[in-house]
């Protein structure tokens, strides 16, 4: 088996849609949810390729849990492990807090990678990737939502970069050239309708993502 784990469905959606564009016979519905692990720990498995799956954790502080009582007892059967989570707004304490957990799960250090988002190298979350593939200053809901960043960040103490951040993105994805009546980032990527247009997998900010998305499932 081939596994990616993350921290949320908005990840999930954007590993299906990397996979989606790996070969013109993969679909982003080609991944479906077969099994759940309290607490909410939800396994995606793919009903073309069943060694490629998915494992949304609902939040990192489920990573462990999941190695230990998801992976470690199929452990023979895995190829290949990736993990990916959020740096935040510490690089080293996040990229520990995963190679604690692997040690923790006494899983062979040989099958897993690892990636923090946004590239693998700086601090931020997926979030910080999205914004930064988008030409902010040629969209014009992002011109305005400059002058409300710059009012929040002023009259507002404490305010949160990556609160900022998600709103920013929902802005751009609510007002876009073909709204979709929609501002969750996780239905950003393919709809009903089909692909959104909405991001660019081709804008080098996506390339470190999307190589280690090859990595695992190929």
């Amino acid at each position: 088996m081939k596994i990616i784990i993350v921290e949320g469905i908005t990840d999930v959606n954007l590993v299906r849609y990397i996979y989606t564009k790996m070969s013109e016979k993969n679909c982003f519905d080609d991944f479906e949810v077969k099994g759940r692990s309290n607490p909410k720990i939800i396994t995606f498995e793919n009903r073309r390729d069943s060694d490629l799956r998915i494992i949304n954790l609902n939040g990192q502080d489920k990573l462990e849990k999941a190695l230990i009582e998801i992976l470690k007892p199929m452990e023979r059967k895995i190829k290949s492990v990736g993990i990916l989570i959020d740096a935040d707004k510490n690089f080293e304490k996040s990229k520990k807090f995963v190679e604690n957990a692997i040690k923790n799960s006494e899983i062979s250090n040989n099958k897993i990678l690892s990636f923090l988002t946004p590239n693998n190298e700086e601090l931020g979350n997926l979030e910080t990737l999205l914004l930064s593939s988008l030409d902010k200053e040629n969209i014009s809901q992002l011109k305005c939502f400059k002058t409300y960043k710059e009012c929040l960040l002023k009259d507002i103490e404490n305010i949160e970069q990556r609160a900022i951040d998600k709103h920013e993105v929902e802005a751009y994805i609510k007002f876009s050239e073909k709204p979709r009546n929609r501002n969750q980032a996780q239905f950003s990527f393919i709809d009903e309708k089909g692909d959104t247009g909405l991001w660019d997998l081709s804008k080098d900010e996506f390339k470190p993502i999307i190589a280690f998305v090859k990595l695992v499932f190929n």
